[in-house]
C-alpha cells in the first residue's frame, strides 16, 4: 500500500514539475552518474596523450602570499586508484601524531599491489611505498584501496599502533570473466616486528562483493566497518536491494582483523537503482553511528522516481542494530529552505525561460553522486555534499556545472529527527573528464577527535574561460559544533605547488590539534599530461591550518571566499613576441589599472579595467608593436601595487 501511495504523490509531483522544466532555457544541460567502478583496460603509455584541452598554468609568485608547503608521500603506476569519489585513503590520529596513506604500487612489483606510506612525526616526513598486498598470493588485482590506524585505548606510542587495509580485488567471483568479487583485507603492526598480513575472500551466494566507497574504525573499541550496495558484477543498474555490510574486529593472537559478513534489506524506489555512494561513521564514544546513502528509497515521495537525496541509517549501540531509513527531504514543501533558496535570483533566471512562473517550492533538488559523512560530540551526523537542480526528463540527473551546484553542510542537532542545510559555496565547475575517467567535486569531511570541529572540503576549478573541473583547487570551510559559527571559505591550493592541478584531492576523516591550531590533512595526485594512464606522484600538504579565531560567521551570514592576498602571476609566455598573459587575484572588489613601463621608466602604455569583483581574473597583453627590451608591467588594486618584469624579444 506504501509503495503506490507513493507512486501516486510522486506522479503528482512529477506532473507539477515537469511542465515547467520544459521551460529551462536551451544549453541547460544534466550530468547523469558516470560508470561507478572502472574496469581498466589495456594501458598505452606512449606517447603519453594530454586528455584535457585546458590554458597553461601561470607562472606563480610568492610574494606576500600564504601558500601551503607541499611534500611527495609515495607512486602509483596510474591515476586509477584514488580517483572515483574520496575514500579511506589519507588517516591521521591525533593521539599519536600519526598518518597514513594508502595507495596502489607502482611497477615494479605492479599495479594490483597494494602499499602505504606514513608519518609519525604529524605529517612532516614520510616512510613511502611500502608493500603490504601482494596479489601473487592467492589472491587476485587490487583496487580502490582504503586504509586506517587502529590505536589500543590509552596508548600514546605510534608503534603499538595497527594499520590495516582494504580493498576490492578482480578475482571475477561475482559473476566470473576478470571482473569484481573478491576481498583483500590485512595489517601492519606499525613496531615492524611481524610482515603485513593478508586475507583474500570471493563473492559467494547472495554476499555479491564489489567496490566499497567508505571504511570506518570504531574509535572506541576498534572495530572496522566496511559496507556497499550489493550488485551484480558491480555495474548498471543491477542492485539487488540489499546492502552488504563487513564488519572486523581485531585479533590480538592473530596481529590481524576477523571479519564477519551480514546482509541488510534496502529496498530502491525503481528496480535495480543502486545508491549513488555509501559512507559510515562513528562518534567519538563508539556507541552512535551512521549508515548514509545518496539514493532514492521512495521515502521523499515528492523526488521519487526523479533525483538522490541522502538517506541514513542509525545505530546507538556500536553497530549491534540500525534503525530504520531517515530520508532527508530537500525538495517541495517541506524540503530544507536554504536548499530550495540557495539559487540567487540572477542564476534562477539564468535557468529558465519563465522565472516568475517557476515557484521553488515546485522544483525538484537533488545530490551529486559522492558526497563524506562524520559524527560530532553530540552524536550529530554532518555531511558534505553537492547539490542542484534536478532533471526530470533525465531522471537521477543534476545541473550543477556553470555555477548552478553548489557546496552544501546538511547537518542535524537533534539526532536525524529534523535536519538543517547551510550553503557553503557556488561551485564553479562540476564534473572534470580525463580519458576514461571523470571526477566531480568529490565533497570530503573532516574532523577533530574530539568532534568538536567539521571541516568541509571539496575540488573547483575557478580559472577563467574554464568551464569544466580539469584545473581544480582544494577548498575548504571550517565548522565549530558548539556555536555553530563557520569560517570563511579557503583556496587552500591557492598559488601553491598544487595550485590548479589538485587532481583527486583527498582528505583524512581525522585532523591534528595544536593548541588553538587545526591542521587538515590533505593529498592529490599529478596527473602528467592530463593522462589518467601515466604514472602519478602523491602530493602531501602538510601545513593548511585553520585557528580557532577564524570561526566567525553566525546564522545566515554570508561565508567569504577567501584567496590569500591581493596577487599578479608572472606573465606567460616570458620572453614574449607577441601576446602574453597573467593573473591577478583579487580578495574584495576593487578598482584596477594594468601600466606598463619602459626600462627608462617612462610609461609606455595605461588601461583602466574598473571596478573587478573578488577572484581570479585573466589579463592579457598585446606587446607586438614594442620594441625588444626588458618591460614592466604594474598592477594597481586599490592601494596595493605590484610590478612584474617582462622581456619582449
Amino acid at each position: 500500500m506504501k509503495k503506490v501511495l507513493l507512486l501516486a504523490v510522486s506522479f503528482t509531483a512529477m506532473l507539477a514539475v515537469s511542465a515547467q522544466q520544459f521551460d529551462m532555457k536551451p544549453g541547460i544541460q544534466p550530468e547523469v552518474r558516470t560508470e561507478r567502478n572502472f574496469e581498466e583496460t589495456l594501458l598505452n603509455r606512449t606517447p603519453v596523450i594530454s586528455s584535457v584541452t585546458a590554458p597553461a598554468k601561470p607562472v606563480k609568485s610568492t610574494t606576500d602570499v600564504n601558500i601551503v608547503n607541499i611534500i611527495d608521500i609515495g607512486n602509483s603506476f596510474n591515476a586509477f586508484g584514488l580517483y572515483n569519489g574520496g575514500r579511506t585513503a589519507l588517516w591521521a590520529d591525533d593521539n599519536l601524531d600519526a598518518i597514513t596513506f594508502t595507495h596502489r604500487m607502482t611497477a615494479p612489483p605492479g599495479s594490483g599491489y597494494v602499499g602505504f606510506g606514513y608519518s609519525t612525526d604529524g605529517g612532516m616526513t614520510w616512510d613511502v611505498n611500502n608493500e603490504v598486498y601482494n596479489p601473487t598470493l592467492g589472491g587476485a588485482n587490487a583496487r580502490y584501496p582504503q586504509g586506517l590506524l587502529y590505536n589500543p585505548a590509552g596508548n600514546t606510542d605510534p608503534s603499538n599502533a595497527v594499520f590495516s587495509y582494504f580493498a576490492a580485488t578482480l578475482d571475477g567471483s561475482n559473476t566470473g570473466g576478470a571482473s569484481w568479487g573478491g576481498y583483500a583485507a590485512g595489517a601492519f603492526k606499525m613496531d615492524l616486528s611481524a610482515d603485513p598480513t593478508q586475507q583474500d575472500w570471493s563473492s559467494q551466494g547472495p554476499y555479491r562483493q564489489n567496490v566499497p566507497s567508505t571504511m570506518h574504525i570504531n574509535p572506541v573499541n576498534g572495530d572496522i566497518w566496511v559496507f556497499e550496495s550489493s550488485l551484480i558484477d558491480g555495474l548498471g543498474n543491477q542492485y539487488t536491494d540489499t546492502l552488504l555490510i563487513t564488519k572486523g574486529t581485531y585479533n590480538a593472537t592473530i596481529s590481524d582483523y576477523d571479519y564477519a559478513q551480514t546482509l541488510m534489506y534496502a529496498p530502491a524506489f525503481v528496480a535495480g537503482n543502486a545508491p549513488s555512494d555509501e559512507k559510515i561513521a562513528f562518534a567519538p564514544d563508539g556507541m552512535t553511528g551512521y549508515m548514509s546513502l545518496l539514493w532514492d528509497n521512495g521515502d521523499d515521495p515528492f523526488a521519487a522516481g526523479y533525483a538522490n537525496y541522502p538517506v541514513l541509517y542509525k545505530t546507538t549501540d556500536g553497530g549491534q542494530t540500525w534503525s530504520d531509513p531517515i530520508a532527508v527531504v530537500m525538495s517541495g514543501p517541506e524540503g530544507l529552505t536554504e536548499i530550495k533558496y540557495y539559487l540567487t535570483d540572477a542564476l534562477w533566471n539564468e535557468l529558465w525561460v519563465n522565472p516568475e512562473l517557476v515557484h521553488r517550492d515546485s522544483v525538484l533538488y537533488t545530490t551529486a553522486f559522492d558526497h563524506d559523512l562524520a559524527v560530532d560530540m553530540y552524536g550529530n551526523p554532518h555531511i558534505s555534499v553537492t547539490i542542484g537542480i534536478a532533471s526530470v526528463d533525465t531522471p537521477y540527473s543534476i545541473i550543477a556545472s556553470g555555477g548552478f551546484g553548489a557546496t552544501f553542510h546538511i547537518f542535524s542537532l537533534d539526532q536525524g529527527l529534523t535536519w538543517m542545510a547551510k550553503f557553503v559555496a557556488h561551485n564553479k565547475t562540476f564534473r572534470g573528464a580525463f580519458a576514461d575517467i571523470s571526477e566531480d567535486n568529490r565533497s570530503q569531511i573532516s574532523t577533530t577527535m574530539d568532534g568538536s570541529k567539521i571541516f568541509l572540503s571539496w575540488i573547483d576549478t575557478d580559472f577563467e574561460g574554464v568551464t569544466d573541473n580539469i584545473m581544480p583547487d582544494i577548498w575548504c570551510v571550517g565548522f565549530d559544533v558548539a556555536t555553530h559559527a563557520y569560517t570563511d571559505v579557503f583556496n587552500v591550493t591557492f598559488l601553491s605547488e598544487g595550485w590548479l592541478e589538485a587532481f583527486m584531492g583527498t582528505a583524512s576523516y581525522y585532523v591534528f590539534t595544536e593548541g588553538n591550531d587545526y591542521i587538515i590533512p590533505l593529498v592529490y595526485q599529478t596527473l602528467v599530461g592530463g593522462s589518467p594512464d601515466s604514472e602519478v606522484t602523491f602530493k602531501y600538504i602538510t601545513d593548511f591550518m585553520i585557528n580557532e579565531s577564524m570561526f566567525i560567521h553566525i546564522g545566515n551570514e554570508e561565508l567569504n571566499p577567501v584567496n590569500h592576498s591581493f596577487a599578479v602571476s608572472q606573465n606567460y609566455p616570458n620572453p614574449v613576441s607577441g601576446k602574453t598573459n597573467f593573473i591577478v587575484e583579487l580578495d574584495n572588489l576593487v578598482k584596477v589599472t594594468v601600466d606598463i613601463y619602459n626600462i627608462m621608466g617612462q610609461k609606455v602604455q595605461a588601461e583602466d579595467k574598473g571596478q573587478l569583483n573578488p577572484g581570479r581574473h585573466l589579463f592579457q597583453i598585446d606587446m607586438n608593436a614594442f620594441a625588444p627590451g626588458l618591460y614592466f608591467y604594474t598592477v594597481k588594486a586599490g592601494d596595493q601595487i605590484v610590478t612584474r618584469k617582462m622581456i619582449v624579444e
